[in-house]
């Protein structure tokens, strides 16, 4: 007598139960360790339970209100609270930049061919997002032009919105029509549409506040200041290390800032992230239910992670955008044969590697694949005339940043690879990284980033997420188990390749947000296996539920001024004062000298600070952004080695610690102790820092 073999089904149960337990031990301790470490003193729980509960409020009552209309809750609360709390006017402004892009992407497309395949002929997000990359790439060729000015950026508005009206009604109409429908959703349904609107409440209280972070005071905001006040880009390595490097975000973020300000380039930055989630969930909806997809996107919203791109202005969130469109015009391409999808995947490709250089990891493979296709589609292959000046045209913009920084510096990439290129205006002995975060790719490496990320961002453990550690089993299980088609093997694929790739050249949290992404893709792919009947829907609710909230909890992970949400800062000057004084000191010093000294010439000489974080004149910086200055004073010895520094570039007044916050030992930072209190005179001191004059010879 034989024995009954178990069913694929029950193999499948079993296993994934199995591994999720698995990885179940693996959570707990790791959350447990965390919430027994020691807790910001900013954090403020009720506060944070206090908005979540406003979300889930407003959620219900907009729910009563518009039976018919539940998806219409998030998007308008968004618009309510962003009306708010940033004002009406950037909230439309930002509403226009959207629409002009999706008005000039639209043109781009039809005059390819859609007029004859369909006004559908790639998805709306894909058109607004060729739009951006049509208009980084003018930005950028003409960023060295003194044309970046308010009237010529309010005319290039307005200009394609007029002639384009109707498209700009029809997409209106579009959307409208997408967000309502007609019969109620389900419970599940309606619960994470509500916890949805609950995180999309807290990203929007993130957005309200000033920005305070590193890398945006020192480069990404800063770039938006400096060409709203000189009109131009200069392109001068040698005062901003880069200078040269891709501008595309920032070129976004700086268009907006001289419409509206920095609460527009705020929203903007924000606006890409929900692009970004968008082109995921119709990724996710290829295979999965409005349900899952819904899920999934709720989940990423909520990771400490999504918020510190939220909360500063980073360029990962419009680069990832752009990466994912890629993909998901790439496989309509695959299936349709279009002239249109084709030209769509060029210049989407073509705005990522306007964006960030690591992307080129990503869209190698998928250029590869393009190019098969192209090859073996004889005279099937969409490529018409049109099409064809398309193509070079997505070709110089993605080339552009490149071949500009190999003109004025020697290196296409500069200041990366420089061992290789040995550009003059950079060090020539090692390539340029962070060595913070250069760790060997090994076969645990995936499983670190969950449970110890706090090693692979400026942040602490949990700064990813805690729901990867439940998703990934599931996708094992189902790529192991199941048959699964041949698009979700080349999509794992695409993410091991991407993974491996800028892991083992940097470890760093935030550059592996596509991945991240694409993974959230593969795992809604793989629980749409899981979540069959109204048992597993109901407990995916509960679980991601949980999973949603402790992510909230661990906001600060990632970014630690997201330890206060601040609900004060965008209505009261008073609460937004303290903000700053507290979480961005430096910006506080900036406005001083901004309005005390406009035309003075002054030296941030705190090693590794932020530097200028808005100030608007003559300045150098003691940080990597300023190579000849930071590599000067950090082999500095004596005060005589910091005030040559000072004599050199003819400053006249200087930005230092004081007692007892220059407690740093090494001798470039006790050089420049002594060189405060022996050549400069201070003229006015705040949280640590003194500007002082610097004695004339």
């Amino acid at each position: 007598m034989t024995g009954v073999r178990p069913s694929r089904s029950r193999i499948f149960a079993v296993a994934l139960v199995a591994a999720i337990l698995v990885h179940a031990v693996l959570l707990v301790p790791a959350v447990e360790e965390s919430l027994s470490a020691k807790t910001p003193t900013g954090y403020n729980a009720l506060q944070m339970a206090a908005v979540v509960l406003a979300g889930l409020t407003v959620s219900a009552i907009l729910f009563i209100g518009w039976r018919s209309g539940f998806r219409l809750t998030t998007v308008a609360m968004l618009v309510i609270v962003g009306a708010a709390l940033l004002t009406p006017g950037v909230v439309l402004l930002v509403a226009l930049m959207l629409a002009n892009a999706y008005v000039v992407g639209g043109r781009v497309l039809r005059w390819v061919g859609a007029k004859a395949e369909g006004d559908r002929a790639v998805p709306w997000i894909a058109t607004l997002l060729v739009g951006s990359s049509v208009w980084i790439g003018v930005m950028a060729a003409s960023a060295s032009l003194e044309v970046h000015s308010l009237p010529v950026y309010a005319l290039a508005l307005a200009l394609p919105l007029i002639l384009g009206h109707v498209s700009v009604r029809d997409a209106f109409v579009s959307l409208w029509q997408a967000l309502r429908r007609q019969s109620p959703p389900s419970p599940t349904e309606a619960a994470w549409l509500a916890l949805l609107t609950a995180v999309a409440l807290v990203h929007m209280f993130v957005v309200a506040k000033p920005d305070v972070g590193y890398d945006a005071n020192a480069m990404h905001l800063e770039f938006a200041r400096l060409l709203a006040a000189r009109h131009r880009w200069s392109f001068d390595v040698t005062r901003y290390a880069w200078a040269d490097m891709p501008l595309g975000a920032d070129l976004s973020y700086a268009a907006a800032y001289i419409l509206g300000g920095e609460a527009a380039a705020r929203l903007l930055n924000f606006a890409f992230g929900v692009l970004a989630c968008q082109v995921t969930y119709q990724l996710i909806r290829r295979y999965a239910s409005s349900e899952v997809a819904l899920a999934s996107v709720c989940l990423l919203a909520s990771m400490p992670l999504g918020l510190l791109e939220t909360g500063s202005l980073h360029v990962e969130n419009l680069w990832t955008a752009f990466l994912l469109a890629t993909l998901l015009i790439a496989l309509d391409y695959a299936r349709t044969r279009s002239a249109t999808a084709l030209a769509a995947c060029a210049l989407l490709a073509a705005g990522a590697m306007q964006t960030k250089v690591i992307g080129v990891i990503w869209l190698a493979p998928i250029a590869a694949a393009v190019i098969v296709l192209l090859a073996r589609g004889r005279g099937d292959h969409g490529v018409t005339g049109r099409c064809g000046w398309v193509l070079v045209c997505a070709l110089v913009i993605a080339a552009w940043p490149y071949v500009n920084a190999w003109v004025r510096t020697g290196n296409p990439v500069f200041p990366f690879m420089n061992d290789l290129f040995r550009s003059p205006y950079f060090g020539v002995t090692r390539a340029f990284s962070n060595p913070a975060y250069e760790a060997p790719l090994r076969w645990t490496s995936l499983h670190d980033i969950f449970l110890a990320s706090g090693r692979y961002i400026e942040g602490s453990d949990g700064a990813a997420g805690w729901h990867w550690l439940l998703l990934l089993p599931v996708i094992a299980v189902a790529f192991l188990l199941r048959r699964r088609p041949a698009v979700h093997w080349l999509c794992l694929g695409l993410a091991a390749v991407f993974f491996c790739g800028v892991f083992s050249q940097q470890a760093y949290l935030r550059y592996l947000l596509p991945f991240l992404m694409l993974t959230a893709v593969l795992g809604g792919w793989a629980l749409q296996a899981v979540v069959i009947n109204q048992g597993t829907r109901t407990a995916l609710v509960v679980v991601g539920g949980i999973l949603c909230l402790l992510n909230l909890r661990f906001i600060y992970t990632a970014s630690w001024w997201n330890e206060t949400l601040c609900p004060r800062c965008a209505i009261e000057d008073k609460a937004r004062r303290n903000y700053l004084a507290t979480y961005g000191p430096d910006r506080v010093v900036a406005d001083y000298l901004n309005l005390s000294l406009p035309t003075a010439r002054i030296g941030f000489f705190m090693l590794n600070a932020q530097g200028e974080s808005g100030y608007l004149g003559y300045s150098r910086s003691a940080n990597w952004h300023d190579v000849p200055v930071y590599g000067a004073l950090i082999r500095a010895t004596k005060a005589e080695d910091v005030l040559a520094v000072a004599r050199d570039f003819r400053l006249t007044h200087a930005v230092m610690w004081e007692p007892p916050w220059d407690a740093s030992q090494i001798p470039a930072a006790v050089a420049i102790s002594a060189f405060r209190d022996r050549y400069t005179t201070p003229v006015w001191r705040f949280q640590g820092r003194v500007v002082a004059a610097i004695k004339p010879e």
